[in-house]
């Protein structure tokens, strides 16, 4: 099993994020519920589909958060120089444009290589924030908070929507499909009121 420590910083960072961006919405107790309860399964997704991936995205992010982690260029081009997909230089150049950088292919493996170095300590910050390193059993995987985060929004939109729209259907509602469950949530709620106004009037 992961560490506990870990798993509650994680869980602890997704749901403040999560919470944040759903300020504003209408239900935010309702939210916060369906967060708590859904956050383990999005972080266990999560770590399912990196275990079963085999691009060189996992090589990627795994280089990037160690680098962060680095006093000096020096420390993070010995660690690229430690992978042997990037024995060659053009898979270094895969990894700059990765990375957002122009690369002059002409240069040399150690110039291009001191670009790269200097980008990742530079924004290392950065880069400590977007990866974050998670234990679970005696494995090491790098976790995207943002990306879990806008997993479990989506899946509590989803989820909040379809519940709208059962309702909506119910009352006899028409739902568009580019409507989102606020919006359906407006209309349910504007109906049920004119038919309260509509029976009192009687």
């Amino acid at each position: 099993m992961e560490s506990r420590e870990y798993k509650d910083d994680l869980r602890k960072l997704i749901l403040d994020m999560a919470r944040k961006e759903l300020e504003s919405y209408t239900s935010i107790k309702g939210a916060e519920k369906y967060f708590e309860g859904n956050v383990d399964k999005v972080i266990s997704n999560n770590i399912k589909e990196i275990g079963s991936y085999r691009g060189v995205d996992l090589v990627y992010t795994k280089v990037i958060k160690q680098g962060t982690n680095q006093e000096n260029i020096v420390g993070i081009a010995k660690l690229i120089r430690k992978e042997s997909l990037f024995k060659s230089k053009n898979e270094l150049i895969k990894f700059a444009k990765y990375l957002g950088l122009n690369v002059n292919t002409k240069h040399s493996y150690n110039q291009i290589l001191k670009g790269v170095c200097k980008h990742i300590f530079i924004n290392r910050n950065k880069y400590s924030q977007k990866y974050v390193s998670y234990k679970y059993g005696d494995q090491e995987y790098i976790l995207q908070p943002e990306k879990i985060k806008f997993e479990l929004i989506e899946s509590y939109r989803s989820k909040t929507r379809d519940d709208m729209k059962s309702i909506a259907r119910l009352l006899d509602l028409d739902v568009k499909d580019e409507e989102c469950a606020e919006d359906i949530r407006k209309k349910v709620i504007s109906y049920i009121i004119k038919e309260k106004i509509g029976k009192k009037n009687k």
